[in-house]
């Protein structure tokens, strides 16, 4: 920061003084409640605006900043955001190799990055694991009719009593067409104190659900 900048005595609240290299870099001090010292590369130093502050007795006063200041305020804690979210589901794993930690960083917040500009230009209430759940829907979604190679897995499911299938998938308005199947539980109306048994299933989700007269638990299933 530069030296010559005027001292904090010499600012009342509101005041702030600047230098201005010959590159275009700025180093502005602001006087709040105590000095705040800043540096940007992109704002106007002269243009001014204003900001609320809270006095002791409750009301509020509009004091002088610069617009560095405002966007400072609306922007801050990005970084922050980005740290909480990438670490609920980040897929990071200790390697002897150091360029896997790298690779699964920006695995990590390529995803993340995605979410965020997902949010912004939608206005939808899927949470962070959704749409990591579809985004590999998407991504491996191979036609059900696909072989499978290799050997067939001995896990069993983590949900023995409904499977889940991806929002992406569920509610896509398309191929979803009705298959006469073996008996299996409704994924729509069956629970385990109240088991409903169909031979109608999902041709693209894989679920059984009930199809008759007086129940359509096929077409509920499939509406958000």
């Amino acid at each position: 920061m530069p030296t010559d900048l005027r001292e904090d005595k010499l600012l009342k609240r509101g005041n702030s003084d600047y230098r201005v290299s010959t590159d275009g870099l700025i180093a502005l001090k602001w006087m709040d409640r105590k000095a705040i010292l800043f540096i940007s590369n992109f704002h106007d130093p002269t243009k001014l605006e204003t900001v609320s502050r809270r006095q002791k007795d409750g009301s509020r006063e509009e004091i002088t900043c610069l617009s560095l200041i405002n966007d400072y305020n609306r922007h801050m804690g990005y970084v922050d955001k980005f740290d909480m979210l990438k670490s609920l589901y980040e897929i990071d794993r200790k390697s002897r190799k150091w360029w896997h930690r790298i690779f699964w960083f920006f695995l990590d917040a390529t995803v993340v990055n995605s979410y965020i500009i997902f949010k912004s230009r939608l206005t939808n209430n899927m949470t962070l694991k959704q749409f990591r759940l579809s985004v590999v829907s998407g991504l491996i979604g191979a036609d059900s009719e696909t072989p499978k190679r290799g050997r067939k897995s001995t896990e069993k499911p983590l949900n023995k009593f409904k499977t889940v299938v991806p929002q992406e998938l569920r509610y896509d308005k398309n191929a979803h067409m009705p298959v006469h199947t073996t008996s299996r539980r409704c994924s729509q109306c069956s629970t385990v104190k109240e088991p409903h048994r169909t031979v109608w299933m999902c041709s693209t989700c894989n679920v059984g659900l009930c199809l008759k007269d007086t129940k359509n638990c096929f077409y509920i299933f499939h509406q958000k």
